[in-house]
């Protein structure tokens, strides 16, 4: 019986909203029956879409009976209220999967179901769906999970607008960042005989700059990374590596750190993961974990351009934040990069710098003792103009002496953090194919900062002492120097009416690669003290919109947070240009962009086909 008249609402792109109110709904037994429209509205083999309480329907008219569907094909979410019925199957006319229309069956044996509703033409000529108590709940837990395969289809695909929309749908019912991000770099580790990818890295930064971004940009972000990941994995997963087997009087922590180093030093990454897992399994301290492997990674010399150390901070971040969920395959990975890269001791490049670090190393045990036991400041703009002097040999002296008086190593690493940012502001173009090596050195800069807050030890100090000399060799890249905006400069002719006109304009002037125009303008922005979280957000949203590689992703981490880090306006205006220069400088595609909106677009139920493309 009908408790009252409901009138259906037109709205959006065609979908028939129902407000789930008390008085519109008949209660029988464990279904609540909707009330849709008149039968007499549909035509023979006619489907219409409805939105009731949370659920999208598709509704069809059959031989004279109705039936209702999902709306959303388990596949992409195409329509199916735009789909066609034969003989009693309906068909999605996207990529043509087929359902049993009455059971929502899928007749793909590897693809989903389609969820189906009972439907009644009652007494009064409308026709009402039942719905369970619990459907919306349901229908968010059915598209999550299915979400999470698609997903996971996508990434074995490698197909960015598969994955695109498995991340749209996964977000719009709710699933968290950290679920999706954590189902990324559990896939990223698992299915790649390599070492910590650039995907995975990728997603960490993700999570690590969420509240910079434009929420607008959050599924973007997601896309980035998961995109690269699909990139660097096979499909096949790594065999199974167990930890040792438990037994009364385990091994003392001293032996498997000797263990551990001697397998990294003889590239035997078998053996130097299983200890690893070990670890993990016998819950020692995440710093514990962390001390193991920043040690091994700065046995060498600026292991792999440094990135041995730099993913190694990344893994313990996105351990962090997936609260070591997946930890025993999230840690695997690291230990290819720390037997397998590059160690430039053994590289010509480095030869003169070994007989000056050897001695040095010696020393550190010494070093770190008068460090803990005394206390000193430290000017860090000052002494990043020290750590960017031309020869490193009296620069490694200094900063011994520097850490024999008891300066923060960490301080010390933010000096090198703001060298490196002058480094790449006075990056000049004609260096085109030396970008990496500016990247490289901000990124590990920042990785070391962190590793000191981690897990300090006196091993650690020799990443610093790596640091100093690659800062030096790259003085090259600065002959000629780059120009810098000066304080007051301003772009000839131009005002802006408003900040957003400004940031509008910063966009205009990154996609014509007018870089230095650009960081005047980013100048001006920091001089006239106008909102950095805006000027963050449009930085952000500068690199997402293009297919942007891991190097950029990890400038503008460092920008940001250094920035923030530091109260000296000079040195947050040279992170700033960094970032500017070295984003603004990369041209690139659009694909990742162009993927994602294209799913949100169809997660919002319009039509490609019905797109203007300039």
């Amino acid at each position: 019986m009908r408790t009252s008249t409901l009138t259906p609402q037109e709205t959006g792109v065609g979908t028939i909203h129902v407000e789930a109110l008390p008085v519109d709904a008949v209660v029988e037994t464990e279904l609540i029956y909707h009330q849709l429209c008149p039968a007499d509205d549909f035509e023979d083999l006619e489907g219409k879409p409805f939105h009731v309480n949370g659920t999208h329907l598709a509704v069809f008219k059959f031989e004279d009976k109705f039936y209702a569907v999902d709306n959303r094909c388990p596949h992409m979410g195409y329509p199916m209220s735009k789909g066609s019925i034969r003989d009693g199957v309906l068909i999605c006319h996207w990529h043509h999967w087929e359902f049993d229309l009455k059971s929502g069956g899928c007749f793909l044996a590897f693809g989903d179901d389609l969820k189906a509703f009972p439907v009644e033409l009652r007494d009064d000529g409308y026709l009402y769906v039942g719905l369970a108590k619990g459907e919306r709940e349901a229908a968010k837990r059915r598209v999550i999970d299915s979400g999470k395969r698609s997903l996971e289809r996508g990434l074995k695909d490698r197909s960015t607008f598969f994955i695109a929309k498995a991340v749209t749908a996964l977000r719009d019912a709710g699933a968290t960042p950290n679920e999706i991000i954590q189902q990324g770099l559990h896939y990223g580790a698992h299915k790649s005989s390599d070492g910590w990818s650039s995907g995975v890295a990728i997603l960490t930064l993700a999570a690590n700059l969420w509240d910079d971004v434009d929420p607008k940009d959050h599924n973007l972000f997601l896309v980035h990374g998961l995109t690269q990941i699909s990139r660097r994995t096979t499909g096949s997963a790594r065999s199974y590596r167990a930890p040792f087997p438990q037994v009364n009087g385990d091994h003392d922590l001293e032996t498997l750190k000797r263990w551990f180093r001697y397998f990294v030093d003889k590239r035997h990454s078998g053996a130097a993961e299983r200890i690893l897992l070990t670890l993990n399994d016998r819950d020692y301290d995440r710093s514990v974990l962390a001390d193991f492997v920043y040690t091994a990674a700065t046995d060498y010399y600026f292991t792999g351009d440094g990135h041995a150390l730099d993913f190694a901070n990344k893994m313990f971040e996105a351990l962090d934040y997936v609260e070591w969920d997946g930890a025993h395959e999230i840690l695997r990975p690291i230990v290819v990069d720390l037997v397998s890269r590059t160690r430039h001791e053994e590289t010509s490049r480095w030869a003169d710098a070994v007989p000056v670090l050897e001695p040095v190393f010696e020393r550190l045990d010494s070093i770190w003792e008068e460090n803990q036991a005394n206390t000193s400041e430290l000017d860090i703009s000052e002494f990043a103009q020290t750590l960017l002097g031309d020869e490193f040999e009296p620069t490694v002296a200094v900063v011994e002496e520097k850490l024999r008086a008891g300066v923060d190593p960490r301080d010390i690493c933010r000096a090198m953090t703001y060298a490196s940012a002058v480094r790449t502001a006075r990056f000049h173009l004609k260096n085109e194919g030396d970008w990496h090596d500016v990247a490289n050195i901000y990124s590990y800069a920042h990785a070391l900062y962190h590793a000191f807050a981690y897990a300090p030890s006196a091993s650690l100090l020799r990443g610093i002492f790596h640091g100093v000399v690659f800062l030096a060799y790259l003085r090259w890249l600065n002959m000629p120097a780059a120009r810098i905006p000066k304080p007051g400069q301003r772009i000839p002719d131009e005002t802006y009416d408003s900040v957003d006109k400004m940031l509008a304009r910063l966009q205009e002037f990154a996609d014509f690669q007018k870089v230095y125009e650009a960081e005047i303008l980013v100048n001006q922005y920091l001089e006239e003290g106008h909102d950095v979280g805006a000027l963050k957000r449009t930085l952000a949203h500068i690199l997402l919109r293009e297919d942007a590689e891991l190097h950029m992703f990890q400038v503008l981490e460092v920008a940001f947070r250094h920035y923030d880090l530091s109260e000296d306006d000079e040195e947050r205006r040279m992170h700033m240009l960094a970032a500017t220069r070295y984003i603004t400088a990369q041209k690139l595609m659009k694909n990742i962009l162009w993927s994602t909106e294209n799913a949100e677009r169809l997660a919002r139920g319009e039509l490609l086909s019905e797109r203007d493309d300039d």
